[in-house]
């Protein structure tokens, strides 16, 4: 209910207006034709600009931590920690601050090896990240932007094709990165079996995608 005289908002339990002083038996209980958007207006934020604040927030104490690790300990260590989850939190928030949701995929991912390898530095343990964690984490990046690449072309047959090529690849590296990571050696063992069925139903894959007719009947079966 709102006055008919000033306007105002009226809560239940008030018998007059508190600006006005005008009774409430005499206002008529209508509706503020604006009312409904002036309350929308005031409960929407801007998601975009509140995450700029947070990440240059979030600079502000990576810079603030730095420069406290310096005149503490006349080095940087501990900090780095700090700085890497600083820059961690960030990425996430270029999903909304970014247009391209590609680039900010790629920040995030990016943030995450710095992250990980600081970890790995600053505990004197850079071994299992150069080996394992660092190349397994840029294969799969890798493998969600090819997807990403292939989704705009409409051969399916040929896309599942270069799929199961890329996974084939990402067998031998990881085979081979597990034996350097035991032994100091690059060695291709189990990976070579699991390939082998892969690399055939890929090749047969692409061979059918130049036959227009299967092509189409593969899309109706799979509503593609």
């Amino acid at each position: 209910m709102y006055c008919k005289k000033c306007n105002v908002r009226l809560k239940e339990y008030l018998n007059e207006c508190p600006l006005c002083h005008t009774k409430k038996n005499s206002i008529d209980d209508e509706s503020n034709p604006y009312d409904t958007y002036v309350e929308n207006f005031q409960t929407r934020v801007n998601i975009k600009y509140f995450s700029k604040l947070i990440v240059k927030l979030l600079i502000y104490i990576s810079l603030i931590t730095l420069l406290v690790n310096i005149i503490v300990n006349k080095t940087v260590n501990w900090s780095l920690y700090a700085i890497a989850s600083s820059f961690y939190v960030c990425s996430f928030y270029s999903y909304i601050i970014l247009e391209n949701k590609k680039s900010a995929f790629i920040i995030n991912m990016l943030s995450l090896e710095v992250l990980l390898f600081m970890i790995s530095y600053l505990t004197h343990s850079t071994s299992w990240f150069l080996c394992l964690v660092g190349p397994i984490i840029l294969m799969v990046t890798c493998f969600i932007l090819l997807n990403i690449y292939l989704s705009r072309y409409k051969n399916m047959l040929k896309n599942f094709s270069v799929i199961l090529m890329y996974i084939a690849l990402i067998l031998f590296l990881l085979n081979g990165l597990i034996k350097v990571y035991k032994t100091g050696l690059f060695n291709i063992t189990w990976s070579i079996y699991s390939n082998i069925p892969i690399i055939i139903i890929s090749f047969i894959l692409f061979g059918l995608s130049f036959n227009k007719k299967i092509q189409n009947e593969f899309e109706k079966r799979f509503f593609i």
